[in-house]
């Protein structure tokens, strides 16, 4: 069983329907957020029989052999609240993060549907002096990929290194400068 419809629920659901006995693949409804072709891939494997979907389902409770840690069954909830019950010997959850700011939603930074509006050649803030980074900084043409959330680290640093020492010469050095170390 895979519970979730994101990118990496439907890649392990794909996957493995070429090797399982049985996918059972349950979401909350019946509108996937994968890439458009693995979305296909997945109803056409439900058509065909290889994958079970079930939807609109979510996990409501597991059952299984407290001594061994052994799954025994899941029992899914709809949205009316009725449960179901599936035997199953492996889940897969595969949720996503909900972005939520906390108290810093009250700090008075300039937000963009719940995420926080920075500059990108400095990663600052509306307010001077807070910066931010990763998936919760958005700026015009923002990919939201990890490599990203790198580069922008690098960035804030940078710029939180001149906003610390105003008027202080920084030598930047390139990682490639020195070489690897030798033993």
């Amino acid at each position: 069983m895979i519970a979730g419809g994101g990118d990496s629920a439907l890649d392990w659901a794909l996957e493995l329907s070429s090797i399982a006995k049985r996918v059972l693949m349950v979401h909350r409804r019946p509108k996937f957020r994968g890439a458009p072709e693995s979305v296909r891939r997945l109803e056409l494997l439900a058509q065909e029989g290889k994958i079970d979907l079930i939807v609109p389902y979510q996990l409501h409770e597991l059952e299984g052999d407290k001594e061994t840690g052994v799954l025994k069954a899941v029992h899914l909830q709809d949205l009316e609240g009725k449960t179901m019950r599936y035997e199953t010997d492996i889940l897969l959850p595969f949720f996503g993060l909900s972005m939520n700011l906390g108290p810093i939603a009250e700090w008075g930074l300039g937000l963009d549907r719940n995420h926080i509006v920075v500059d990108p050649a400095t990663c600052q803030t509306s307010t001077p002096g807070i910066f931010a980074i990763g998936d919760i900084a958005t700026y015009p043409g923002k990919l939201k990929l990890i490599l990203t959330g790198f580069s922008e680290g690098a960035v804030a640093a940078h710029s939180i290194q001149r906003h610390i020492f105003p008027g202080e010469v920084y030598h930047f050095e390139y990682s490639t400068t020195k070489g690897v170390p030798v033993k």
